[in-house]
Formats: C-alpha cells, sequence, structure tokens
C-alpha cells in the first residue's frame, strides 16, 4: 500500500500535480505578482511626474510668446538716421551687458 503511495507521488511530481510542486509554483506566481505590482506603482509614478513636467513645459511656453516687434517704416533720411543710431545703441548696449 505504500509502495502503491509512493508511486502515484511520483507520477503526480513528474506531472507537476503534487502538493510540493504546486507550492512551488504558487510561490513563483506570487513573486511575479510583486514585481508586477511594484512596476504598476511605478509607472503610475512616472506618469504624474510626466504630466507635471508637461504643465510646467506649457506655462513656460506661454510666458515665452511674444508678438513680433515691427520695425517703424522710414520715410526721410533724417528718420533713418535716427532709427540708425537707436538700433546701434541697442546693440552696444547689449554687447555690454553680455561682457559683464
Amino acid at each position: 500500500m505504500k509502495g502503491l503511495m509512493k508511486i502515484i507521488g511520483m507520477i503526480l511530481g513528474i506531472l507537476g500535480l503534487s502538493a510540493k510542486a504546486t507550492a512551488k509554483k504558487k510561490a513563483k506566481v506570487k513573486k511575479i505578482d510583486k514585481k508586477v505590482k511594484a512596476i504598476k506603482k511605478e509607472k503610475v509614478e512616472v506618469q504624474r511626474k510626466k504630466i507635471t513636467v508637461q504643465k510646467k513645459r506649457a506655462a513656460v511656453k506661454k510666458a515665452q510668446k511674444r508678438k513680433p516687434v515691427k520695425k517703424p517704416s522710414v520715410t526721410s533720411a533724417k528718420k533713418a538716421r535716427a532709427s540708425l543710431k537707436a538700433r546701434a545703441k541697442k546693440w552696444r548696449k547689449g554687447l555690454y551687458q553680455k561682457r559683464q
């Protein structure tokens, strides 16, 4: 009788249906499930960070938008001279700030 039980146990073990085999399978499944849960949590965290970064990026983009400055149309030589002087003054001011 004991010999028959051992043989049945061995056959079930080979087939993977014994109690030990199912316990091992369940343990493996639990480990995999834990890893899956951890990865899902990390994924949610990354998505949140991504959304906040996108919002900040959009805010910066809105702040940077400016209307292009239209250059005044020059109709006389006197206006042209004044315009060039003003542009040179701005340019020199920009260079001076860059050097410091």
